[in-house]
């Protein structure tokens, strides 16, 4: 039973230490020392890569951003796939699996990220969203490039699918991007989910009554306080689950337990009096 409990535990633990996290992959099409020599540390993996002296070698530095990718999405793309015969093709190539999410503060964001690098090699700085169109690169200058994916947001088969044409969507726009800067970088990291409504958490607190003891005020109920018409049931919700497992617990184990406990008792039968054993005879007892 120990031992069960530490395996459960041990697997709980990795399923949280794989929380908030996702992959960052990055390969470029010459040799990169800044990505063979590359020693993960404190900070953020893209960090480490952008911030590097030799990250202005490039043409250009092509950040995508995937919102809601996941270590499992990229495992279970085809060989065959875009991104795996990128990998398996480029002469530099780094795979992170499991990366931390980073602040969602405004200096933890890629499009921060591409602003600085920009900022630090005299790049033009172009920020356009996948499919959509929209590049308008300048000749004869190193450029960073932040591209925006699609949010993947499925599950099951249908996010499978999902995948799949990210793939063949990223591929286009990786294709149109090389022919413009054929010595580059890529980096390619998953996000977060945008923030959506269904999330958001009701800030506004619930009306209250106020209570004044000042003479004078008559007491007035809430605006949300009116009660339904009905019994004490359709105020008042009696039954709960936990107390509906108590009742039946008690009910269809304890009492039958105590009840069999009970009978077994009543059913022990003992002598009214204590009769001799077979064969004893009091006139022998006598004459010896």
């Amino acid at each position: 039973m120990a031992a069960r409990f530490f395996i459960v535990a041990a697997l709980a633990a990795l399923v949280v230490g794989y929380k908030d996290t996702s992959p960052v992959v990055a390969w470029s099409s010459h040799h990169s020392n800044l990505l063979d020599g590359l020693v993960p540390s404190a900070n953020p993996v893209v960090q480490d890569i952008l911030y590097s002296k030799d990250i202005c070698e490039h043409d250009a530095v092509v950040l995508v951003e995937h919102p809601g990718l996941h270590a499992s999405d990229l495992r279970a793309l085809s060989p065959h796939s875009h991104l795996a015969r990128s990998l398996s093709s480029s002469p530099s190539a780094r795979q992170f699996p499991y990366v931390p999410h980073g602040s969602a503060e405004e200096d933890q964001t890629i499009s921060f990220f591409a602003a600085q690098v920009a900022s630090k090699c005299g790049a033009h700085l172009l920020d356009f969203t996948a499919g959509q169109g929209g590049l308008s690169p300048q000749h004869d200058s190193k450029h960073v490039v932040s591209l925006n994916m699609p949010a993947l947001e499925y599950s099951g088969q249908d996010r499978k699918t999902a995948m799949v044409e990210h793939d063949s969507l990223l591929a286009t726009e990786l294709a149109a991007l090389a022919a413009l800067f054929p010595h580059h970088l890529i980096i390619y990291t998953g996000a977060p989910l945008p923030f959506s409504k269904r999330q958001a958490p009701d800030l506004a607190p619930p009306a209250r009554p106020v209570l004044d003891l000042s003479p004078g005020h008559a007491p007035s109920a809430a605006a949300n306080s009116t009660l339904p018409a009905g019994g004490i049931l359709k105020r008042y919700q009696l039954l709960t689950p936990g107390l509906i497992t108590v009742f039946l617990i008690t009910f269809l184990v304890l009492i039958p337990i105590l009840m069999l406990g009970i009978n077994a008792l009543a059913s022990i039968q003992s002598p009214v009096r204590v009769e001799p054993p077979k064969g004893y005879s009091e006139l022998m007892k006598k004459t010896q």
